[in-house]
């Protein structure tokens, strides 16, 4: 428990390892297959990928997107209802730092008196645009699966998972994220999104109310964070901001200051050496010179 923390908040997408094992030659990345993560490719540093907190901010209900199902939705429709809602930003081929979020959700909704779909919903909107609903599905699916079986059914229709109404155009998802501060950035070179990770509770009205960080949520948290949303009251934030962000080395100027150091201060002691070398089989050869009889 402790030693996933601690990789989350070292830097958390290096890890990237089952996306790298997924590129290896003879093993190429298909699009269409929702079992395959993205590969991954060169690191990347974005230590600006933030949460600014909007308490009492109102969600734009009028935003549009897709289900999983492929069917026209907006967020106010999804929001409609007597129950508060947990709004999360995800992915499905996020190599570390979505699974870990998550799993760590779903594990607090095994442990809650409260369910999802009754006293409470769960929505994840999609950070990729291109994001297929094959890969959507799937995706749903696999956290679904770790909810007791008697609980699925109403849990599947309490949580729901957003797409891009159009794929390609993530407007709508800007604007959900910016009304509630949630920053994130792409990563073209690595085909993946830098992004923190956060619970955000809406009340019933769709008004934030509570964030929540980290990877992993206590039981009494998680009961105080959807009964304060229930009744619209902001509440402190809770836990610690995780971000998925990639270290790039040649980003860093000390290394290469430190490398090119390290390399000066390597040839100044050959030459050193060369040099004290020679004066001193110099000198030996001076005093051979002086004894000859």
């Amino acid at each position: 428990m402790l030693r996933s923390r601690h990789i989350a908040l070292a830097a958390l997408c290096v890890g990237a390892m089952g996306a790298a094992a997924m590129a290896t030659p003879g093993n190429a990345y298909d699009p269409n297959d929702a079992s395959q993560p993205m590969p991954a490719r060169a690191t990347y540093q974005a230590n600006d990928v933030v949460v600014n907190e909007q308490l009492r901010a109102l969600v734009p209900v009028d935003a549009t997107f897709r289900t999983v199902e492929g069917l026209p939705v907006t967020l106010g429709a999804v929001l409609a209802g007597p129950i508060p809602t947990i709004l999360t930003f995800n992915y499905s081929s996020c190599p570390q730092l979505c699974s870990l979020q998550l799993n760590g959700l779903v594990n607090s909704l095994r442990e809650l008196d409260m369910k999802v779909g009754q006293q409470f919903r769960v929505v994840t909107v999609n950070l990729d645009p291109d994001e297929t609903l094959a890969h959507a599905s799937a995706m749903r699916e696999r956290y679904l699966e770790s909810i007791p079986a008697a609980q699925r059914d109403v849990a599947r229709a309490g949580w729901t998972f957003l797409l891009a109404r159009f794929p390609g155009d993530a407007s709508q998802i800007r604007r959900v994220a910016d009304a509630v501060g949630f920053t994130y950035k792409y990563l073209p070179e690595r085909a993946e999104y830098a992004h923190p990770a956060a619970l955000i509770f809406l009340s019933t009205r769709g008004t934030v109310t509570r964030y929540v960080y980290g990877i992993e949520f206590g039981k009494d948290l998680m009961h105080e964070s959807i009964a304060k949303a229930g009744i619209a009251e902001p509440s402190t934030a809770a836990g610690f901001m995780n971000r998925c962000y990639h270290f790039d080395p040649s980003a860093n100027d000390h290394s290469r200051s430190g490398v090119l150091a390290l390399q000066i201060g390597g040839a100044v002691f050959i030459l050193f050496l060369t040099t004290a070398g020679f004066f001193y089989l110099r000198r030996i050869s001076v005093r051979r010179e002086a004894y000859i009889p």
